[in-house]
């Protein structure tokens, strides 16, 4: 087989390349093998995996994950296997059933790249149950194995099938195989000219803060700083959220590419439970990423708007830098981190001082921060010790997360918890999903959160919490009113 994305991939010459001696090799050996899983990854031609997602409106449940500045974009539908926990040990259970999972999956791959193979796809909840009547349905802990799944990154294009056996022979499987994947090579043939008739509708009616809520919020950042002032913790985060209403259901695959047509230096995902519930969100916040035993992690904490001018933007660069109340909300961040990778880190590295990233709507101090982890470390372990985070918890996080739901009153749900997707080899990306929002028939529930300290001021964290809702506010003004 040429290079793929040397050429373009027909499905003449791709049902040609699965005559491999490799592949061949592969059937023969299913009808000897007590694994009832197969898992099957080739090269195949470009498809926006979004549009995919879109256009196969029979799977129930969806998964989409794009971070477009780093050319990457994943989509996945179905549910072949489930991952589920709840309670204090939701992530070490989900690494156990992992590993026993890993065994019932027998995978060919016609390339070595790390993107290859399956996938496990979902996230955690902030809280170690879930209990609202719509939140219920993620569970505290979820991670799904998808029928397909779609890789785009860079110029390389991906397609895994994940296929149950059933006693079925080689031929069958083989058969089943074309089929499938000449359903993906005809639908990529078929996007450039299928008509999608829309009308553009703003119809979203939106529920915004009154004078009431305004006044709750002041109370509530006051009795944190009390709270500080007791010495109870150093640092709190509580968040509020806001509900919309539209006149028809909303669509989250088009706020989906909506979100990521505005925010490319975000992680864009979407994780649709049922045809009526869905998360999504943009958030600027990587938790962590894993690949080769090294993890990659962040401090994000410390907040301002962007400029109307370079000079402005410059300027409120410069005041974020200098304050020292977001400097100390930021070194809170990253001193926690060091603290929770030190006993499974052989090595922690990061700058000494802050960085600035500006997003679309606002620019925050950021320092990114590597760690070499010690061998026989699972991805969960680390999830578990880094969540949550200074910047959507407080610190000492033992301290202060006790005092967040007594503070906020707010269910969080899957909202600044681990969204993201892992692998059977240790490699996998999460992010915390911040800018986020739950999607249940026509409603949504947008949530933000501020990070509270002794010399906090309640009408500037209100603020902050506005500018934090705007990519999901913006992007609900603007989303059309899909075809049925």
């Amino acid at each position: 087989m040429n290079t793929p994305g040397s050429e373009e991939i027909t499905p003449t010459t791709f049902i040609k390349s699965l005559e491999s001696p490799d592949f061949t090799a592969f059937l023969h050996s299913v009808n000897r093998s007590d694994t009832p899983l197969l898992s099957i990854t080739l090269p195949i031609a470009g498809i926006d995996p979004l549009a995919a997602l879109e256009i196969h409106h029979q799977y129930k449940e969806k998964f989409y994950w794009s971070h477009p500045e780093q050319s990457i974009s994943i989509s996945a539908a179905g549910k072949v296997r489930e991952l589920k926990a709840t309670g204090s040990t939701r992530f070490n259970e989900i690494s156990q059933q992992t590993l026993a999972l890993k065994n019932e999956i027998q995978a060919y791959t016609a390339l070595d790249h790390s993107m290859a193979g399956p996938l496990f796809l979902g996230g955690y909840s902030f809280n170690d149950h879930n209990i609202g009547s719509v939140w219920n349905k993620f569970g505290a802990a979820r991670f799904v194995l998808p029928e397909w799944m779609l890789v785009e990154i860079g110029n390389l294009h991906l397609l895994t099938l994940t296929i149950q056996k059933y006693g079925r022979s080689a031929d069958d499987i083989y058969e089943e195989v074309i089929s499938r994947i000449t359903d993906f090579l005809n639908l990529a043939g078929h996007l450039n000219h299928t008509a999608i008739e829309k009308t553009f509708a703003r119809n979203i009616l939106c529920t915004l803060q009154s004078p009431e809520d305004r006044e709750l919020w002041h109370l509530k950042v006051e009795k944190a700083k009390k709270l500080i002032q007791e010495k109870k913790f150093e640092k709190i985060v509580i968040a509020r959220s806001v509900f919309l209403q539209s006149k028809c259901k909303l669509q989250p695959t088009v706020l989906a590419h909506l979100l990521r047509e505005t925010y490319p230096a975000c992680y864009n995902f979407l994780i649709q439970k049922d045809p009526e519930t869905s998360f999504i969100g943009a958030t600027p916040e990587r938790l962590a990423s894993f690949n080769n035993g090294v993890m990659l992690t962040e401090g994000l904490a410390g907040s301002i708007s962007r400029g109307r001018s370079a000079v402005e933007d410059a300027s409120l660069a410069h005041s974020l830098m200098k304050s020292d109340k977001d400097r100390e909300e930021h070194q809170f961040v990253v001193q926690a981190i060091g603290d929770s990778l030190g006993r499974f880190s052989d090595r922690v590295e990061h700058p000494r001082q802050p960085q600035i990233k500006k997003l679309q709507n606002v620019q925050h101090l950021f320092t990114p921060i590597k760690a070499k982890i010690k061998k026989g470390i699972q991805i969960h372990q680390l999830l578990q010790e880094l969540h949550p985070t200074p910047a959507v918890g407080g610190y000492p996080r033992d301290l202060a997360v006790p005092f967040i739901q007594e503070i906020e009153q707010i269910d969080r749900g899957w909202y600044s918890a681990p969204v993201g997707w892992f692998n059977l080899n240790g490699s996998g990306e999460f992010a915390v999903a911040i800018r986020s929002a739950l999607l249940h028939k026509n409603r949504a529930e947008l949530y933000a959160g501020c990070g509270i300290v002794a010399d906090s001021d309640p009408e500037k964290e209100w603020k902050e919490s506005l500018l934090k809702f705007t990519p999901l506010m913006d992007a609900l003004n603007q989303l059309d009113e899909r075809y049925d």
